[in-house]
């Protein structure tokens, strides 16, 4: 927290407004920030022991354009050690619990941030999303998130890396606000998005070409996320398929290559050690188990062949959006998980279903490929936990891909609060 400060940037921003001074569209509104983006004079950890104490002098780029626009920063959320779970708990804070079931997780790896946006501790936040760290605690927590495109937002600022090492991780992480409404979605993604890539806005269309898919490769799901799902492509009469000639197998494959040898590059043994964690959990039946082994001893060469396979599977599925404005899917194969021990196998209606896998197997695709996702709250199970839905768009199509999710939550409605939220 960093009390001190939000109420002296509040005082100023009253009397910025008295003097008639308008200093943007944040103007005043409370945000917190996922601590894996540095804050300048502000702890920022990355849930890692080592930085417990560490307090940058500058901002992350996505923090500046949105401290410039107004926003006065309330404190950082919890992450798990260096964004490398999608639980958040760390040696330093602890455990963040989900407001919707405080007996499960909020998702990671930026749970504090869904936590507290769901909880109404905040106005937003901005996380960071290499497989899907922005959009799993938006579908665990029943909140709205965005994946933007590739290179939009500035990574400068995210840890990993390690303040001082080399930046390794030029691919796949990007930065993404969590909110409560489509409309606060937009307006924090054209903030932090950089200026030479335009956020060109777009008109609403009349009809919507939608496809949808609850079958990634044969993984299941949970029989709540593939009935919710069915029941909306019925209503947008969407069709079932998934993106011809996209293979999830290469892509998880190439995913955990690319992944793996750019956090090896400067995590070392770490990486190395985390690598095999990963695969004893996984065995040789899962691709990216098969790729991270190639990233922890990749050579230039490789890491290069790896690039050009992402290069193909990205064109492929940019190839499908020349039909379809949209494609849904779920985010991972079940709503919020227990608290439990990384490794540990998640129960799929009497399957059960790796750790990693059962995370990040739905998000990670787009991650590879680049491709911007919108996360809608979607339905609830019985047991009253939400279920989220991506909504996947053509490169670079924010504006169109969020007047399409519009569309679609008219449908699936509005942020509806977990008990206890704070009013």
């Amino acid at each position: 927290m960093d009390a001190a400060g939000a109420r002296a940037r509040a005082a100023d921003a009253d009397r910025a407004l008295a003097r008639g001074e308008d200093w943007g569209p944040l103007h005043g509104v409370p945000m917190t920030i996922k601590d894996a983006l540095e804050t300048a004079g502000v702890r920022t950890t990355g849930g890692h022991p080592p930085l417990k104490d560490y307090v940058p002098k500058t901002d992350a780029a996505a923090v500046a354009k949105l401290r410039a626009a107004g926003a006065i920063l309330l404190g950082k959320t919890n992450v798990p050690p260096l964004s490398a779970d999608y639980r958040a708990d760390n040696p330093i804070f602890g455990r963040t619990n989900n407001p919707w079931d405080l007996e499960r997780t909020p998702g990671g790896s930026s749970g504090g941030a869904s936590a507290a946006v769901a909880a109404g501790l905040t106005a937003f936040d901005v996380g960071s999303d290499l497989a899907g760290s922005v959009r799993t605690p938006a579908h665990f927590c029943g909140l709205f998130g965005l994946k933007v495109t590739e290179g939009r937002v500035s990574n400068a600022g995210h840890i990993p890396e390690l303040p001082g090492q080399p930046r390794a991780v030029r691919h796949m992480n990007v930065l993404g606000p969590l909110t409560r409404s489509i409309e606060d979605l937009e307006l924090v993604g054209k903030v932090i998005s950089e200026s030479f890539h335009p956020w060109n806005e777009t008109p609403a269309k009349s009809a919507y070409r939608i496809a949808w898919s609850a079958d990634f490769g044969g993984l299941p799901v949970t029989r709540d996320t593939r009935q919710a799902l069915a029941q909306l492509g019925a209503k947008l009469g969407a069709e079932q398929r998934n993106p011809d000639g996209f293979d999830f197998e290469q892509a998880w494959e190439t995913w955990g290559e690319i992944a793996i040898t750019e956090r090896a590059a400067t995590g070392g043994d770490r990486a190395r050690e985390r690598v095999a964690a990963l695969n004893a959990t996984l065995g040789e039946r899962w691709a990216v188990a098969r790729g991270s082994e190639r990233g922890a001893r990749a050579t230039i060469a490789d890491y290069a062949a790896a690039l050009t396979r992402r290069d193909e599977l990205s064109a492929t599925l940019e190839s499908f959006f020349e039909r379809w404005d949209a494609f849904l899917c779920p985010v991972t194969v079940s709503p919020a998980i227990p608290h439990v021990p990384f490794g540990t196998p998640i129960d799929i209606d009497g399957e059960k279903v790796p750790y990693f896998i059962a995370g990040t197997a739905y998000t990670c695709p787009f991650n590879l490929t680049g491709h911007p996702v919108a996360i809608l709250p979607l339905t609830k199970t019985p047991a009253g936990l939400p279920i989220g839905v991506q909504v996947v768009g053509k490169l670079w199509s924010e504006p169109a891909l969020l007047q399409t999710a519009r569309r679609i939550a008219q449908i699936t409605g509005p942020f509806t609060p977990p008990p206890n939220f704070v009013k």
